[in-house]
């Protein structure tokens, strides 16, 4: 593959992000949700009671950011923090009332998003995508270990 390409594909993501950030957010913003959110919001949905330390590993984000995401959404009313009886310097994140509220309507949100951004491809062409995807999602981490970069 040419330089360009790579040049091209690389300005290609970075815009798609940027887009999709830009979307999301101004849609987010009748719910009072950043577009960072969103992940947590979706695993703490799936996972009640994830500790910070799991949650961080999933979105792939250190302790830190996660304990202000948090932070942000707890002063929001969308999560809860209980400390861990058994060791407590851990605590288990979940939703609230208010969160699982609007559950539903933000995930039709997402499918919406998802739907206006692939409404031109085939089943095929999705399917293709997607293991194109995968295969990124693969060298990333192959390269985030240390591996081949």
């Amino acid at each position: 593959m040419k330089s360009e390409n790579f040049e091209n594909a690389f300005l290609l993501f970075s815009e798609i992000e940027k887009l999709k950030f830009q979307i999301l957010r101004a849609d987010m913003e009748k719910y009072g949700i950043h577009p960072g959110q969103i992940p947590l919001f979706f695993i703490v949905k799936k996972f009640p009671g994830i500790t910070q330390k799991k949650l961080a590993e999933r979105i792939m984000v250190n302790t830190s950011t996660v304990a202000i995401m948090l932070k942000r959404m707890e002063k929001a009313g969308f999560v809860k923090k209980v400390v861990d009886e058994k060791d407590r310097r851990y605590f288990h994140v979940y939703l609230t009332d208010k969160a699982e509220e609007i559950h539903e309507k933000l995930l039709m949100s997402i499918k919406k998003f998802e739907s206006a951004c692939f409404k031109d491809f085939s089943k095929g062409e999705l399917n293709h995508l997607e293991k194109l995807l995968e295969k990124v999602v693969k060298n990333l981490e192959a390269m985030k270990d240390g591996k081949n970069f």
